[in-house]
């Protein structure tokens, strides 16, 4: 019962600070935005919300609930438009300098590191730094390397023994 008086103390206020022209801007970045679901699906919340509809209306036609209707409100309060898109997540602090991943890179080549377990325990012996596993992949991905099964290179094979295998099956079917 609590939440139905909720709704209607909202919904008898106005939500929005409106100026000239801002249901044309917002359906201008609509169709900018069409892609983008997350900030469309925002951006129509707003414009329900500037047409008058109820909140609960709103938050049924949507999907959404109430506290969700209510932060992108707040967003567009506090920062318009740019505030409901994505902002990019800030990157934390390394716990590695940029001069020690150079010298990692170096280890990994001369140590013949195949594996993450290997470049972790080199870390922790080099560094004194702990990392998981899986950040251990993030880190050899940013360094360049990639996901590969070792396979042998056969000594006496010569350079071109692909093209003889090809040469060799298509002849003999």
């Amino acid at each position: 019962m609590l939440w139905f008086v909720n709704i209607c103390i909202i919904s008898s206020r106005k939500l929005i600070d409106e100026y000239p022209e801002i249901i044309s801007d917002i359906q201008t970045e609509i169709k900018k935005l069409e892609n983008d679901t997350r900030v469309l699906n925002k951006l129509y919340v707003i414009l329900d919300v500037l047409h008058d509809e109820p909140i609960k209306d709103i938050i049924n036609k949507h999907g959404i609930s109430q506290g969700t209707a209510h932060n992108w409100i707040k967003q567009w309060n506090n920062g318009g438009m740019e505030s409901l898109k994505r902002k990019e997540g800030s990157k934390g602090q390394s716990k590695l300098t940029e001069e020690q991943f150079m010298i990692l890179d170096k280890a990994i080549q001369e140590n013949n590191l195949n594996t993450a377990k290997e470049v972790k325990h080199e870390i922790e012996t080099l560094f004194d730094v702990k990392y998981s596993i899986r950040q251990i992949e993030r880190i050899m991905k940013k360094l360049g390397y990639t996901y590969t099964k070792p396979y042998q290179i056969y000594a006496k094979m010569p350079k071109d023994a692909e093209k003889q295998l090809k040469k060799h099956t298509t002849s003999r079917f």
